[in-house]
C-alpha cells in the first residue's frame, strides 16, 4: 500500500485505500466500479437526471445531493415555434407575472368599508358640533310642519309686512281669453274673484316683488284662491282657457299704459320661420287662429346687440345666437283656445309655426294683430321685466 497512488488523481491513499485528495475508494474492483465512466455516458448533455445514477467518482454526499435536484424544464410546441411571432400559441411563450401585487376583492371591500366608516364618524361629529353651536348661540333651525298636504299661505309674508291693497276703488269686470296680462297695464290692481267655464281653465299669478305665486283652477284639490286673487301692480297674470275667464273686483285701481303704435296685422300659414324686423314689425301682438291647430314658437335672444344687426346676411350672424323659446299651442281643441293675447316679439325674435292638426287635410293659419295696450315700446326690456 505504501507508495500506491490514486488511480484517478494520483493522490495519496490512506490505510483503507481511499484517496485523501479526491475521496476515490481504490479498493473496489473494476468489475463494480469503472474509473472515469458512469451510467450517464452516451446521454445528451441536456438530459435530466431522473435518479442519482450519475455520481462522479469521488463525489461527496453533499455534492451528490445538490446535483440530484431536478430542474424543471419548459415544454414548447415545435409547431407553434415555427409560426410568425404574432401568431404563436400562448402556451409556447410563458408569461411573466407582474411584480406589483393586485389587491384582492376582500382588501378592496375592507378599504371601502374603512372609508365609509371614517366618513360616517366625521359627519356624526360635524352634526354634534353644529347642534351644539346652534344651542350655544340660540339659533332656531327651520322645522317643516309634519303631516301630508301642508297648505302654505301665499299671502303670509304680505300680511307680516303690512302690505295690503287699497280697500277703496271701482267695480270692474273683465272677460279675458288666454294670454299674459300685466297688472297696472292691461288690468288694474285689485282683489279679484275668478269665474271659469271648465275645470282645468287656470289662472297663474307671478309677483316676484312680493313673493306671491299662484296656480289656481277649479279642479284643484285643497284650498284655492279663486275668490281671493290679490293682484298688485307689476304682477304678471297668465290665463289659460278654452274660451274665456271672467275677473271681478270691487276695488279696481288706475292703470298706466300706452296705445300700441302698430296698426298692421300679419297673416301666416303653414310651417314657416319669420324674423321680427325682417319679415314683420317687432312689437306686442295678439294671436288669432283662423284655421286648424298648431304650435306658435316665439324665440327671443336676450342680447341687445343681437337684434340690432339684421342685414341681408343675418342668417350667418344671428342664427348662431341662443334663443329662449316659448311654444304656444292654439287652435281648435286647444286648452288655450283659438286666441292668445299680449305676445311680446322684440326685434330679431324668431317666429315659427308647426301644424299639429290631426286632420292631414287641415291647414294651420294665424293672424298677428297688434294688442290694444302695451307697457312700453322697449319690447326687450318689457320682456325682461315681466315675462
Amino acid at each position: 500500500m505504501f507508495g500506491e497512488r490514486c488511480t484517478l488523481c494520483g493522490g495519496k491513499l490512506d490505510s483503507r485505500k481511499v484517496c485523501t485528495e479526491c475521496g476515490l475508494n481504490n479498493s473496489k474492483s473494476e468489475k463494480n466500479y469503472k474509473i472515469n465512466k458512469s451510467s450517464c455516458d452516451g446521454m445528451p448533455m441536456t438530459h435530466v437526471h431522473e435518479e442519482d445514477t450519475c455520481q462522479s467518482p469521488g463525489e461527496s454526499a453533499e455534492q451528490r445531493t445538490y446535483r440530484s435536484v431536478k430542474v424543471p424544464t419548459v415544454k414548447t410546441d415545435r409547431k407553434a415555434d415555427s409560426l410568425p411571432g404574432s401568431y404563436r400559441r400562448k402556451e409556447s411563450i410563458p408569461k411573466q407575472k407582474s411584480m406589483t401585487a393586485k389587491p384582492d376583492r376582500k382588501q378592496k371591500k375592507a378599504g371601502w368599508a374603512a372609508k365609509i366608516t371614517t366618513a360616517f364618524v366625521i359627519l356624526s361629529i360635524a352634526g354634534t358640533v353644529i347642534g351644539s353651536l346652534a344651542e350655544e348661540i340660540d339659533i332656531n333651525l327651520p322645522v317643516w310642519p309634519e303631516g301630508e298636504n301642508v297648505e302654505l299661505d301665499p299671502y303670509e309674508l304680505l300680511e307680516e309686512n303690512g302690505e295690503e291693497l287699497p280697500e277703496e276703488g271701482e267695480y270692474a269686470e273683465f272677460e279675458l281669453t288666454s294670454g299674459k296680462y300685466i297688472v297696472g297695464v292691461h288690468i288694474p290692481a285689485g282683489k279679484y274673484s275668478a269665474s271659469m267655464s271648465y275645470e282645468y281653465d287656470s289662472i297663474q299669478v307671478n309677483d316676484r316683488e312680493r313673493a306671491i305665486f299662484l296656480y289656481e283652477y277649479p279642479a284643484k284639490e285643497g284650498v284655492d284662491y279663486l275668490d281671493d286673487l290679490r293682484l298688485f301692480e307689476g304682477a304678471l297674470v297668465e290665463i289659460t282657457a278654452e274660451e274665456s275667464v271672467i275677473l271681478e273686483t270691487e276695488n279696481a285701481q288706475s292703470v298706466q299704459n300706452e296705445e300700441n303704435p302698430l296698426t298692421q296685422s300679419y297673416e301666416f300659414e303653414g310651417e314657416i320661420e319669420k324674423i321680427a324686423g325682417v319679415d314683420f314689425e317687432p312689437g306686442v301682438y295678439d294671436i288669432y287662429v283662423d284655421e286648424g291647430y298648431g304650435m306658435v314658437g316665439i324665440g327671443i335672444n336676450d342680447d341687445e346687440e343681437a337684434g340690432e344687426n339684421l342685414e341681408e346676411d343675418y342668417e350667418e350672424d344671428y342664427e348662431e345666437n341662443d334663443y329662449t323659446t316659448e311654444n304656444i299651442y292654439v287652435g281648435n281643441g286647444s286648452a288655450k283656445g283659438a286666441a292668445y293675447r299680449n305676445v311680446i316679439i322684440p326685434k330679431g325674435a324668431k317666429l315659427t309655426m308647426k301644424n299639429e292638426s290631426y286632420d292631414d287635410e287641415e291647414g294651420f293659419k294665424i293672424t298677428l294683430s297688434p294688442s290694444p295696450q302695451i307697457a312700453s315700446t322697449d319690447y326687450l326690456q318689457t320682456y325682461r321685466d315681466y315675462y
